[in-house]
């Protein structure tokens, strides 16, 4: 039986990586399975609908079925539009209907107070019925996969308020979060406070931490970009 993961993306920082990582799940779907079928693998990510204003939902059945009209289980939340509307002017867009997506413009303003504090309550009734509508969609959901920076306003503060009403809501589903700690010489100047008050809430409420550094995250990207530059030469 597939096990359902619902990964929620939260702030610029957790938005633009979530981006990459349904990018490369297909990409790397497509290579391995060189038809367009709707299998377990698929399904732990992506619901399979049928198009059109009223979508139906195609069960994995045989594994075996083709890919109508991908949907990631997932949730996007920024306290600002701007990223959120240019990952749904990309071809990426078509994976998320607008409940979805739980969007502000004024920003948090790289405060964690208010992004716990004022933005938390303000949209909590939104998250979860967002979660839940999302959660219905599961056979067997597995785990949550928070994706969020604790240097800015948004990621720390809103991120760690949605862990921490996640575990309230369902305490038996496992919380997994990737929290992308600011680099040393981040220009940021809350930053360092931002990180320190999220982790008490992270240590409370995840079950495990996949903690990186902004810095190292860099580095890999730079390598692998170098890497390609320099095969790319060579042929």
């Amino acid at each position: 039986m597939p096990r359902e993961l619902i990964t929620i993306q939260i702030g610029q920082c957790g938005i633009q990586l979530g981006s990459r990582f349904w990018d490369l799940a297909l990409k790397e779907h497509a290579v391995y399975t060189k038809r367009p079928i709707y299998d377990d693998a698929l399904s732990s990510f992506f619901r399979n609908v049928t198009e059109g204003k009223n979508p139906v939902e195609l069960g994995v059945g045989n594994g075996r079925g083709k890919i109508r009209s991908l949907k990631a289980r997932s949730i996007l939340v920024d306290m600002e539009e701007g990223v959120i509307n240019q990952i749904l002017r990309s071809p990426l867009g078509e994976l998320f209907d607008e409940h979805q997506l739980i969007r502000d413009n004024s920003g948090s303003g790289n405060n964690w107070a208010r992004g716990h504090c004022e933005y938390g309550s303000k949209y909590a009734e939104n998250v979860v019925e967002s979660v839940r509508r999302t959660a219905e969609t599961c056979d067997s959901l597995q785990s949550f996969f928070l994706i969020h920076s604790l240097g800015g306003g948004t990621g720390s503060g809103l991120g760690t308020y949605i862990l921490s009403k996640l575990a309230d809501e369902y305490p038996d589903v496992h919380r997994f979060t990737t929290a992308i700690f600011p680099s040393d010489d981040d220009d940021v100047v809350t930053s360092p406070y931002n990180s320190i008050l999220s982790l008490n809430q992270l240590i409370q409420h995840a079950d495990c931490i996949l903690p990186i550094e902004n810095q190292a995250l860099i580095d890999i990207c730079n390598r692998i970009h170098s890497f390609r530059d320099s095969k790319d030469g060579g042929g």
